[in-house]
């Protein structure tokens, strides 16, 4: 895979003046990621050109990055499925019409579909497309598939740092939502107590990772969407525990999820999740943004 040697430059405000973070990637690759001392906004750099990423999502992605039959990341994400559906049912009712770009093979869009008048899916990975279809879902391998206004939701989970123009993206993704529709995006959070505060290398090594254009917080997430013409309220969310921070200072690895929580009570855990939200230290933000 080649990448480009022109020096970094920031993608929201164009200032060349950026510093790099940290002096590796997932997997050893050459990129790096980079902060732009002018804005905030964090990038991998250099970043793969649209022919280099459309081989990269059509040959390595999910070998290299997830491994998983559709089937079985089918089985493994319906309880996160579940609490997206639980988090988000004031947003839709039996009328709604929900399209999910990213929808991997389907699980979110299985689980809500009894509570919304429709479900369509977006994705790029055939297996994942021809596994969904076999739920019953109605998947399209392009968002150009979309017609023009009709959808009242949209949601896209853990997708936008994957984009390599998220602007024009979202233009073109608000192009599909009805009058006053929404947009929902879920993005990993760049503030993350594990890389703001914490910093453990072995974790920032495991962190930046090609696959991801760009790093979001609030801040930047939100300049992003008033670039592309939306109205916005961000979120914030914490998907892992102390378990699994304190895992990382133990072991520099990942897998840590629960470990201490036949010691920890549920008591601190609660406020561990609270104080992180309250700071926006959590690993993950999201936004509701309105056409």
């Amino acid at each position: 895979m080649a990448f480009h040697n022109d020096p970094p430059s920031c993608y929201v405000c164009g200032s060349t003046s950026c510093s790099r973070i940290h002096d590796a990637i997932r997997y050893g690759l050459s990129p790096r990621p980079f902060r732009c001392d002018k804005c905030g906004f964090v990038f991998i750099h250099p970043r793969m050109s649209p022919e280099e990423e459309r081989e990269f999502y059509d040959n390595k992605y999910r070998s290299n990055y997830e491994d998983q039959k559709p089937e079985d990341l089918w089985k493994e994400s319906l309880p996160e499925a579940r609490k997206r559906v639980a988090r988000f049912q004031n947003l839709f009712t039996k009328d709604t019409h929900i399209l999910e770009i990213g929808c991997a093979s389907g699980f979110f869009l299985y689980e809500v579909r009894p509570h919304v008048k429709t479900v369509t899916g977006v994705e790029l990975t055939k297996e994942y497309v021809q596994y969904a279809t076999s739920k019953g879902l109605d998947i399209r391998e392009s968002l150009k598939e979309i017609p023009a206004e009709s959808c009242d939701l949209i949601f896209m989970f853990h997708v936008l740092e994957h984009i390599l123009d998220p602007i024009e993206f979202l233009k073109e993704v608000k192009e599909k939502l009805l009058p006053g529709g929404k947009v929902i995006i879920e993005v990993p959070n760049v503030d993350d107590i594990l890389v703001s505060t914490y910093k453990i290398n072995k974790h920032l090594d495991f962190y930046w990772e090609i696959a991801h254009n760009y790093y979001f917080s609030k801040e930047t997430l939100g300049k992003i969407l008033e670039k592309a013409g939306y109205r916005y309220e961000m979120y914030p969310l914490q998907r892992y525990d102390l378990s699994n921070h304190m895992y990382w200072m133990l072991t520099g690895k990942p897998g840590g999820q629960g470990f201490f929580n036949t010691i920890f009570p549920q008591s601190l855990l609660d406020e561990y999740e609270k104080t992180l939200k309250e700071k926006f230290l959590c690993d993950t933000v999201y936004a509701i943004a309105t056409k």
